[in-house]
């Protein structure tokens, strides 16, 4: 039966879960946007906000502006016209972001949640980021190569970032089961192995079309053409970099939400530590008036 990435037991999920209450522990800090003082969490709202800005400005912005300039850099831009059909899905992201920028200024009921909602809003906030790169990277990266060399970079990026993932998927399976998982070699990876074959030869023909074949392209010639060439590389590399790099940290906090409550006996976790010191004060006064009226 083949081990599951969301499957393993408590014990088993103790191989990649650190202690988050060690003060040593190098796991992701959310900083002000975990903690409990109320002051750090409204102070968090002003770069959060901007980012928003930000990205707006950039997935929106700019493709909408992309005539303005000369006419080298028209050409480019232009590419970035065909990703204009992410605006809503960015708005609403900004939107949905927002959101949970502002409930995050109340209190959770235990840090469980907290560290929940913390991670959860990273992984929106980079959802965010790679929608608002899309158009200005993967978009001057098509007006630069056109059709046909957008597609072979599409491809070759595509292909790396699945295979990354699943690389990865399979190092965390193994830290967890502790054992060779899938000796066989996906369809993907086999994928990939041919296509750096060929990477040299396609790379010169991408520079051929834009010198002197020109298929699938626009616009007059310009050297500055070759230096959006890496826009799409420098794209899939940083999804793959923000999507594989954290990845354990997303399983591992599955499975603190999981086991949450097996966790806090394990960490040997305060109720101060865990509710905060205002529920922490109203429990331990619970627990007080029962024990008396126990006597």
């Amino acid at each position: 039966m083949a081990k599951q990435l969301f499957g393993a037991s408590f014990e088993e999920s103790t191989k990649i879960t650190h202690n988050l209450f060690d003060k040593k522990q190098v796991w992701y800090d959310s900083g002000a946007r975990g903690s409990q003082k109320l002051g750090a969490r409204i102070f968090n709202l002003v770069p959060l906000l901007c980012f928003n800005v930000l990205t707006y400005g950039l997935g929106i912005f700019l493709p909408e502006t992309a005539d303005m300039g000369t006419s080298y850099i028209k050409d480019i831009w232009e590419g970035a016209h065909y990703f204009q059909w992410l605006k809503m899905l960015i708005i609403l992201c900004i939107i949905i972001w927002s959101l949970l920028i502002l409930i995050n200024i109340f209190p959770k009921s235990n840090y469980m949640i907290t560290r929940v909602f913390e991670v959860s809003n990273l992984v929106l906030m980079m959802m965010l980021s790679f929608l608002a790169f899309m158009p200005m990277l993967l978009g001057t990266t098509l007006g630069a190569t056109g059709w046909l060399g957008f597609s072979v970079i599409c491809l070759y990026g595509f292909i790396f970032f699945i295979n990354t993932v699943q690389s990865s998927v399979k190092k965390i399976k193994q830290e967890l089961y502790r054992e060779l998982i899938e000796d066989n070699t996906p369809l993907v990876a086999k994928i990939w192995q041919r296509l750096k074959q060929f990477w040299l030869v396609l790379s010169v023909l991408l520079v051929l079309n834009i010198l002197i074949f020109r298929i699938g392209m626009w616009g007059s010639f310009s050297v500055w053409r070759f230096a959006w060439l890496f826009a799409g590389p420098i794209y899939f590399g940083m999804l793959t970099l923000f999507i594989c790099g954290p990845m354990k940290l997303y399983i591992s906090t599955f499975y603190f939400a999981k086991y949450s409550e097996q966790y806090r006996v394990l960490w040997r976790v305060s109720d101060e530590q865990w509710y905060g010191k205002r529920k922490a004060k109203k429990l331990a006064k619970k627990q007080l008036k029962q024990e008396k009226r126990g006597k």
